[in-house]
């Protein structure tokens, strides 16, 4: 019988509160500071236009693409001890306990760099198995390419579809709109409202990660429960 249990996280805005940018928008802020007024300009009128959420998938791809092609590993490392800022120990703590009885993985439709790099801050990379979004790939000239794995929200069912023959329970985590297709496909879904006014979801939701991560852990803990009684 399989038993091993995984629980599922997104990035922007579950392992860490948005605060004005997610973490692309920093990346590109933060490219921005190299060069030109134009590419200042332009930077800035993409990140205007992501926040209205004009840009389909594909549009925001090529777009990004044009914006952090010249970022460097040093960019991406003062986005990660930004957004690591904001998390505690508490939350960490959580965190590692819950990888003491589950599998983690990150599913965004962010950057994996940033991610990875976020993690390895947190001093966690060991803890989750794996990190699935778009990775930038930088080339021979040192400019960076964008690979896309996870390119929207329907790429995360599939990707939790594609796990289940590894794992008796999955757990899904994330924090709006484009995470619900995931919470879906999940066996159990939960929301990080972290402290925020948020728009209701037929979710469970909580507001921090901590305390999502600590409901995670009793959720598995009572299924094995469970397990064990019915063996009896």
């Amino acid at each position: 019988m399989r038993e091993k249990s995984l629980t599922i996280f997104d990035f922007d805005g579950t392992l860490y509160p948005i605060n004005s940018y997610d973490s692309e928008q920093l990346l590109i802020l933060s490219a921005a500071k190299e060069r030109g007024v134009l590419f200042k300009k332009r930077g800035k009128h993409f990140i205007e236009q992501d926040l209205k959420g004009v840009f389909d998938d594909t549009s925001f791809h090529h777009r990004y693409e044009k914006l952090v092609k010249r970022a460097t590993p040093a960019m991406i490392d003062e986005v990660a001890e930004l957004l690591v800022s904001h998390i505690g120990e508490r939350e960490k703590d959580a965190l590692l306990e819950l990888s003491h009885i589950s599998d983690l993985g990150i599913l965004t439709c962010g950057t994996e760099n940033i991610a990875q790099a976020f993690l390895q801050k947190l001093g966690m990379e060991d803890s989750f198995s794996f990190i699935r979004g778009k990775r930038l790939v930088r080339n021979e000239e040192d400019i960076f390419h964008l690979l896309v794995d996870i390119a929207g929200p329907g790429d995360k069912a599939l990707a939790v579809d594609s796990l289940r023959e590894d794992y008796q329970t999955i757990i899904a985590i994330g924090d709006g709109p484009t995470d619900i297709p995931m919470l879906e496909a999940a066996d159990y879904g939960m929301i990080v409202a972290w402290s925020r006014q948020n728009r209701q979801y037929p979710f469970d939701t909580f507001p921090s990660l901590e305390s999502a991560v600590l409901h995670s852990i009793d959720y598995l803990e009572s299924n094995t429960r469970a397990l064990e009684r019915a063996r009896r």
